[in-house]
């Protein structure tokens, strides 16, 4: 969705970069993440609630980026989804 009003330079250099940065950058995150809750808990099971207080946290944030990209959408677009 969000590609859609872009011209054709800046489709293929906004995918390209969320392709090859937000694919490494996120599987780095995540194995950075996890190795340290295991270092600071001891193992995976004991930070099972630091674990969850980090997913709702991202998908928090996910969610609120989708409702941002929304607006930023209409306002390019100049009318509104319903």
């Amino acid at each position: 969705m969000s590609y859609i009003p872009l011209d054709d330079e800046e489709k293929t250099k906004g995918k390209a970069a969320i392709d090859v940065l937000g694919s490494r950058i996120g599987k780095s995150g995540a194995s950075f993440v996890q190795q340290g809750l295991v270092l600071v808990f001891g193992n995976i099971l004991h930070a099972a609630p630091a674990v969850m207080v980090i997913f709702y946290a991202v998908a928090f944030i996910w969610l609120s980026s989708a409702h941002r990209l929304g607006h930023l959408y209409e306002t390019r677009i100049g009318k509104k989804i319903s």
